[in-house]
């Protein structure tokens, strides 16, 4: 962790849910929204709630994890936005979906 620090100023920040909130959940169920878009709506309320776009260089990054849905979503702000690419964030949350179904599928 001290390693990765040094080398860049930005702010992450770890937001694990483990459900949906029901009035979410009914977007998808009663208006028929794609769940993708309900979870994509539910991570950015978060990266607002948590105020990760209020850093001084605009490089907040939120890592958004829901349990129940077994998804991931990156949201970063301005300034990352414009120097990572969306390809490069979306392979990180393949390569994360897919570390979590193998240790998941894992049985002692």
């Amino acid at each position: 962790m001290a390693a990765s620090e040094r080398e860049h100023d930005g702010q992450i920040c770890l937001c694990i849910e483990a459900s949906l909130p029901l009035r979410y959940l009914w977007r998808n169920l009663l208006r028929n929204e794609p769940i993708e878009s309900v979870i994509d709506d539910r991570a950015l309320t978060m990266f607002g709630k948590q105020r990760v776009w209020d850093t001084e260089h605009n490089n907040g990054v939120l890592i958004y994890m829901l349990l129940a849905e077994h998804e991931i979503d990156i949201l970063a702000d301005r300034a990352l936005a414009k120097r990572v690419p969306a390809e490069t964030w979306r392979r990180t949350i393949d390569a994360a979906l897919a570390h979590f179904r193998r240790e998941g599928s894992k049985t002692d």
